[in-house]
């Protein structure tokens, strides 16, 4: 048993369960059930005014980077974790420069980049521990965001 699959949690045992077989099927299936997560989520910023909306997707740019150090401290390796604070400084950055300039290209790249950044983890691009549910979970989150904000503002 790798690393790697002894951190899958009981809970997200679910999605690689009802996920069809096959490594493709079950990304394509991933990807959806994170990108109707990510449209789930689009309902506070879809009930908030324009500037609160922009301001709540900011936050939420900067935090979502966060989920990969707690994989990394679970992971216990200094340079996973290492790695993944490189990338929470790289999107709080992009957060804050979306703040300061009110500009949504900041925020649309912000969640773009942040789907990319999941995409360097397949396949352990970056060698940090984590459920091999969550890559294409998140990617399918992110996109979603991503489009959000580039349709909205």
């Amino acid at each position: 048993m790798s690393h790697q699959d002894h951190m899958t949690p009981p809970g997200s045992m679910l999605l690689e369960r009802y996920a069809p077989t096959g490594d493709g099927g079950r990304w394509v299936a991933l990807v959806a059930a994170g990108a109707a997560l990510g449209a789930g989520a689009l309902v506070v910023p879809a009930l908030l005014p324009p500037d609160d909306a922009f301001n709540f997707l900011a936050v939420l740019v900067a935090m979502i980077a966060g989920v990969y150090l707690g994989f990394a401290l679970t992971d216990g390796r200094v340079r996973a974790a290492l790695t993944e604070e490189l990338g929470i400084v790289f999107f709080a950055v992009v957060a804050t420069m979306a703040l300061s300039t009110r500009e949504p290209l900041w925020l649309a790249g912000g969640l773009f980049g942040h789907a990319a950044w999941d995409a360097i983890h397949h396949r352990r691009g970056l060698d940090t521990a984590m459920p091999r549910w969550y890559v294409p979970f998140c990617i399918g989150f992110d996109v979603v965001v991503a489009l959000y904000v580039v349709i909205r503002f």
